[in-house]
């Protein structure tokens, strides 16, 4: 074997389910709302048919990591704030700041 080529068996992706920050694709079903479960769901039937039929898992483990890290944020306490300022943002409107670092850090 050539000492230069990729070993086609070590994996370039790794696909984490359970927890918090990588929850399963029962859960996100089960969290999302109805009109982002849809397109989870959807895109989730073509990368596992794309899996079934070229054996290929690359789509699986590029798709299912955006999602987690959707309902993760979803999950958290301050969401609804979060949208918010993401809405706004997107909107070109202002929102509120903080300074990223505590005053006495200036120093």
């Amino acid at each position: 074997m050539d000492e230069t080529a990729r070993d086609p068996r070590a994996p370039e992706r790794v696909i984490g389910f359970g927890g918090d920050h990588y929850p399963t694709p029962a859960e996100l079903r089960a969290e999302l709302p109805e009109d982002l479960r849809a397109r989870f769901e959807e895109e989730y039937v073509r990368v596992l048919d794309h899996a079934k039929a070229t054996g290929d898992l690359a789509p699986l483990a590029e798709m299912l990591p955006q999602w987690q890290v959707t309902l993760y944020h979803r999950r958290l306490p301050d969401w609804p704030e979060m949208a918010e300022a993401i809405r706004r943002i997107n909107a070109g409107l202002p929102v509120d700041t903080v300074p990223a670092l505590p005053p006495e850090w200036d120093e």
